[in-house]
């Protein structure tokens, strides 16, 4: 009797874990594909974000304020023009437009203190699922977030 219920207990590890095992295996190839891009989408909007940050530097000492998007982009072009050409092929002729929508899929909200001594920015990318945004200030700093689930 004892034997029976370990061979009826083994049988049905065996196939407990047949059935589990094949959908597993699904789900992490596809994790691991969504994974890939959501690194890249990640680290290109960090980097747009760092570039903004760096643009914003040689504003504040050359006109004593930090600058909203439109004058950002006609004072310290090449900042921009230099991450476009790292990230996107030539061929697509891609160009910063005006906020909220900056790039395709890229959502921009610069804020200017009254001042003009420092700025909040969030970066959003809208083709994440769950949507993703960098977060930063004059301070340099970028922080990460997506939403609470």
């Amino acid at each position: 009797m004892k034997k029976h219920r370990i061979l009826v207990s083994t049988v049905l590890l065996v196939l407990a874990l047949g059935v589990l095992t094949p959908q597993s295996a699904q789900d992490a190839s596809n994790n691991a594909e969504k994974t890939d891009q959501e690194k890249l989408h990640r680290a290109l909007c960090v980097g747009l974000v760092r570039t903004i940050n760096t643009a914003e530097v040689p504003e504040l000492y050359k006109y004593g304020s930090y600058a909203a998007w439109p004058t950002l982009q006609v004072h310290q072009q090449e900042y921009f023009n230099g991450w476009l050409l790292r990230f996107y092929s030539q061929e697509v002729n891609l160009r910063f437009a005006d906020m909220p929508e900056i790039l395709p899929g890229y959502g921009l909200r610069l804020n200017l203190h009254a001042d003009g001594r420092g700025y909040d920015l969030r970066l959003e990318d809208t083709t994440a699922n769950p949507h993703y945004a960098a977060f930063s200030d004059e301070s340099g700093v970028i922080w990460q977030g997506e939403p609470l689930q």
